[in-house]
């Protein structure tokens, strides 16, 4: 847990040069998550206050903020307390993990009274309080009662600090202290010594100077060494009194956060990323962690929608692929009404069957006949049912291409589903079922929910051209169905993926390694993404045509080229 107490000391000193600012909106996200825009210096910004254990923030940041259709209670009471006052200021509580914010506003009477937003970022028991200047609490978001066995936290209760810890502020301690303490309590952890002997401390920000110390995370603090790991000490605590922080974080491979703190990280081999300030720190580090964790919620809610509808529709694939076999058996009935006709003249009334020659295989075969029937109505009950079934024929053929054309566009549904890189890309996917019909796409209160039409993704080759990419069904219709009829299209052969167009400068044939880069763009936005040696093909925008009535996405093309690439993206090294 990096936001410990001396990195809320760095951020409450960054949050405090916005002391001044007035507060003209305030919004509430979730029970731990408060927005307060506010404007000062010239600048507007957006507050944030968020207490999530998942998602500790105080930062402010220019980024708009999606606000809910109603507020909740406790909104309301910070707007009551809030709203339209003035931000006075943030200050670190010593050795703590909390800040506390200072609001001057207007009461009922049109006084100035102050309040107080204490934010406890402590993991899962981390909390917002709201208190009056004496300290009486006003709202929590998380409260406790007095038989909790810990501190109450609830409307009207005088807020309390949390228990003291039996530890060593850092401030406080000069090098002989610390020497002492090292020999009284050494041989263990370098890191244990200083997480279970200082105030202020988190395991990463131990770790770390165990590993500037000594080269060694798992390093042990001897009576010998604890001059190395003196320096160290005396390095942070210099940094905390003249206020030299280094915001910074430390990403895998895959962009995914790893830690973050106010000095530079090393200990895990990697060079940090730095930032310009803690609150881009912040938002961008959890921003990613959040978004991350929206895809793979927002995107398994709509396969598992997607999945329901495209096992219905293969169910009824399967279903209509049977009573099509069915059909097969339509001239077998329509020769039993020949072999009755040819016969008629020696059918009577009552006979339950007669035998005769079917001429088209040569063989005589025996008819079954109803006897409450005349001869004449049993041969035109047969030709009924045979024209019933060649009927049927035609229109299970066509709903069985309907229902197959309809599995294939749920398959590259789910194809984009999983590529998808961003909530909004979900978002489209999610308009373009509800239009489709496959799930609703309404509020509680009925009216429908306008999602911002992303633009096609864009790149532009090594030698100048744009090349657009369609995220989506809707977005591959309008790419290539608002395309120039000269432009270049592309598309993976055989499987689901993205409709790609190169757009020529003039009249001028794009060069070898255009065409190569756009082939690449269509292989890596495909679900064979990844894959070597994959087959795509490409024509000229003139020769696609758009069934009428088909699903979004789907084209047919008969003259065109193919190519073989490697499915990766030619733009990222």
């Amino acid at each position: 847990m990096a936001f410990d107490g001396l990195f809320s000391a760095a951020v409450a000193q960054e949050l405090n040069s916005w002391a001044g600012a007035r507060v003209e909106k305030i919004h509430q996200s979730s029970q731990t998550c408060f927005y307060f825009q506010i404007y000062g210096n010239g600048q507007r910004g957006n507050f944030v206050i968020s207490a999530s254990a998942s998602r500790p923030i105080l930062a402010i940041t220019a980024e708009s903020v999606a606000r809910p259709d109603t507020p909740t209670p406790t909104c309301m009471l910070y707007r009551k307390h809030l709203q339209n006052g003035k931000f006075m200021g943030a200050e670190w509580v010593e050795n703590e993990r909390i800040i506390k914010f200072a609001f001057d506003a207007a009461d009922e009477m049109g006084y100035i009274k102050r309040k107080y937003i204490y934010a406890e970022m402590m993991g899962k028991y981390s909390n917002i309080i709201l208190t009056e200047e004496n300290g009486r609490i006003l709202s929590a978001s998380s409260v406790s009662d007095i038989t909790s066995g810990v501190r109450a936290i609830f409307s009207g209760m005088p807020y309390e600090l949390p228990p003291k810890q039996d530890k060593i502020s850092v401030f406080s301690v000069d090098d002989k202290a610390f020497l002492a303490l090292a020999t009284e309590k050494a041989p263990l952890l370098a890191r244990d010594f200083l997480l279970k002997s200082f105030l202020g401390f988190s395991p990463v920000v131990a770790r770390e100077l165990a590993f500037r110390a000594f080269g060694d995370i798992d390093a042990t603090l001897t009576e010998e060494n604890a001059k190395e790991l003196l320096v160290w000490f005396n390095w942070l605590k210099n940094a905390l009194e003249n206020k030299e922080f280094s915001p910074n974080a430390v990403f895998d491979s895959d962009g995914n956060g790893v830690e973050y703190s106010f000095i530079p990280l090393l200990q895990y081999g990697v060079t940090p990323t730095a930032f310009e300030s803690f609150s881009s720190l912040l938002t961008d580090y959890f921003g990613k962690k959040e978004e991350a964790v929206n895809i793979g919620k927002y995107s398994h809610e709509l396969v598992k929608t997607v999945n329901t509808h495209l096992s219905r529709a293969r169910k009824k694939s399967v279903l209509l692929q049977d009573e099509l076999r069915e059909t097969e058996k339509m001239d077998e009935v329509r020769i039993c009404g020949d072999v009755i006709t040819a016969n008629i003249y020696r059918i009577h009334q009552g006979d339950s069957s007669v035998t005769g020659m079917d001429y088209e295989s040569g063989e005589e075969i025996t008819v079954s006949l109803d006897v409450s029937l005349t001869p004449a109505k049993n041969a035109q009950k047969y030709y009924k049912k045979y024209a019933k079934m060649k009927r049927a024929a035609v229109v299970l053929a066509q709903q069985i291409e309907k229902t197959l054309a309809e599995c294939d566009y749920l398959e590259s549904v789910l194809s984009f589903i999983n590529r998808a890189a961003s909530p909004q890309e979900l978002a489209e996917i999610k308009t373009e079922l509800a239009e489709g019909g496959y799930l609703s796409d309404k509020n509680p209160q009925g009216k429908k929910k306008k999602t911002p039409a992303a633009k096609p993704l864009s790149f532009t080759t090594t030698d100048g051209l744009l090349v657009r990419v369609g995220r989506n069904n809707k977005q591959n219709d309008s790419l290539t169905g608002s395309a120039d009829r000269n432009e270049i299209w592309f598309h993976i052969k055989g499987f689901h993926g993205s409709h790609v167009i190169l757009t020529p400068n003039g009249n001028e044939e794009p060069t070898d390694r255009d065409y190569n880069e756009a082939l690449m763009l269509a292989a890596y936005y495909s679900e064979k993404r990844g894959s070597r040696n994959v087959e795509v093909d490409y024509t000229r925008v003139r020769n696609l045509k758009k069934p009428s009535g088909s699903p979004l996405g789907f084209i047919t093309y008969e003259k065109y080229y193919s190519a073989v690439v490697d499915a990766v993206n030619p733009f990222e090294k």
